[in-house]
């Protein structure tokens, strides 16, 4: 049940990020605060339906972005797979996991869309689009992951109390 509470954040981050976050740019790069969501919330023990989330985050976004559906949909499960991965698998230091994660997927979205885009038949030179858009999105991601680390934790914490834990 308290799963449920995980669709009305996302829907929150997406008019959060359409309504303030896109017109805070550093050049013509963004933070996705979705992205950032999921990565944390991957990274959580508990985080065991980011896929369900994944799949809502890229349909949230594919009504809200020019950027054909299937770009959302890759990059998301994408991310909720090296999450998870990272989570189970490799690091235990969470903070560390968070960051390659948040770097590797924040690389992954922006390179598929230009792809994405480029198939589309849309000319965009690729050096300038990595120096104004890939890699200023990446450093405003990595710049609020913590921050956004910090906010999934405690929302764990208070959704998965210590007594459901054992």
């Amino acid at each position: 049940m308290s799963e449920l509470l995980f669709y009305p954040i996302l829907v929150l981050l997406l008019i959060i990020q359409l309504a303030i976050v896109r017109y805070l740019p550093l050049f013509n790069g963004t933070a996705d605060i979705l992205l950032l969501w999921l990565a944390a919330w991957g990274l959580q023990n508990k985080g065991k339906h980011v896929w369900i989330g994944a799949i809502f985050a890229a349909v949230l976004l594919s009504f809200a972005s020019a950027v054909p559906w299937y770009a959302y949909f890759v990059t998301y499960l994408i991310l909720a797979l090296m999450s998870r991965l990272m989570n189970r698998h490799f690091w235990h230091n969470p903070l560390i996991a968070l960051l390659f994660v948040v770097f590797f997927g924040s690389l992954l979205e922006y390179i598929i869309q230009f792809v994405v885009l480029l198939v589309q038949g849309i000319s965009i030179n690729f050096l300038e689009s990595l120096k104004f858009i890939i890699v200023p999105s990446t450093f405003l991601n990595l710049l609020l992951a913590i921050p956004v680390y910090v906010i999934v934790s405690d929302m764990a914490q208070w959704v998965y109390p210590k007594e459901a834990d054992e």
